[in-house]
């Protein structure tokens, strides 16, 4: 735990240099070293953990905090929501995850552990980024991808693990998964800037509904893009009697809001994805 930029953490629930399975998980847009870290990405991390070691006891759960992600508002301002459309946190950030990774390999204390790299919304570039690097993420033989905005790269196979070992949650009423294209950049850009993810969705799909790519390059859970969709909830609809809601894309790890979801990241971080039931991709 430390105090650069706007916190760092790294949490493990389980021994990552005894247990022979380790995910490190990647969180994304407004996490910083606060309330909302402990309240919620920690509980992501434990949830995932509890679920896993329901299959092999032998594994170990990481939340890793260890570069700055976008904040939106941002103490910047205009800049934030830059930050949250550019890509130099998530290629920063994916250079320190991968070190840490190759770091979870050489201390691990089986002969071939299994590793799984996990991003969530911006997190998901981030983990792109350090995988799309020559020679991919040191060590880690599966991805997960869960209310990704685009990863970097067109195509699974592009994240050097093989593209049967690219998994993909995406909620049908996520709008990160959504969010438009720079094809749809005039349109989407301003629904950003006035309203948020769910503002860029809305614009974005109205400016072009056949589009399958995503923000940051193909949608990962669209058939060109060639990884394994599980299933999961299709979560809270975007625009409800509340106004807009965002929660669609907080549910993927819960055991209680999407089951589905949870038990998937579950069967993959303990090595039995052979065991998941599989969804069309879009």
């Amino acid at each position: 735990i430390g105090d650069e930029g706007n916190g760092r953490a790294i949490v493990s629930f389980g021994n990552p240099d005894a247990s022979q399975h380790v995910s490190a998980y990647v969180p994304g847009l407004n996490t910083s070293l606060d309330e909302e870290f402990a309240k919620n990405d920690l509980g992501r991390a434990r949830d995932t953990a509890i679920g896993a070691q329901g299959y092999d006891e032998s594994t170990a759960s990481i939340v890793w905090l260890g570069y700055d992600a976008p904040q939106l508002p941002d103490g910047d301002g205009v800049a934030g929501y830059f930050a949250v459309m550019g890509t130099s946190r998530a290629e920063k950030g994916g250079l320190a995850y991968r070190d840490f990774m190759g770091g979870i390999a050489a201390t691990n204390g089986n002969k071939d552990p299994h590793l799984t790299a996990i991003g969530h919304s911006y997190g998901s570039r981030t983990v792109g980024a350090a995988a799309a690097v020559p020679g991919g993420i040191p060590g880690v033989d599966d991805i997960i991808l869960v209310g990704s905005p685009g990863v970097g790269v067109d195509h699974a196979v592009d994240l050097g693990v093989g593209s049967e070992h690219v998994f993909v949650g995406a909620a049908a009423n996520d709008p990160v998964t959504k969010l438009p294209s720079k094809t749809q950049v005039v349109v989407g850009g301003v629904g950003l800037v006035v309203g948020g993810p769910g503002g860029a969705y809305l614009a974005g799909d109205l400016a072009d509904p056949g589009d399958d790519d995503l923000w940051f390059g193909k949608d990962p859970a669209s058939k060109a893009f060639g990884a394994r969709r599980f299933p999961v909830a299709d979560g809270p609809p975007l625009v409800g009697g509340g106004g807009i809601s965002l929660d669609s894309h907080s549910n993927y790890f819960s055991p209680e809001r999407d089951a589905v979801s949870a038990d998937s990241i579950a069967l993959i971080v303990s090595g039995h994805s052979d065991r998941l039931k599989m969804e069309e991709p879009k």
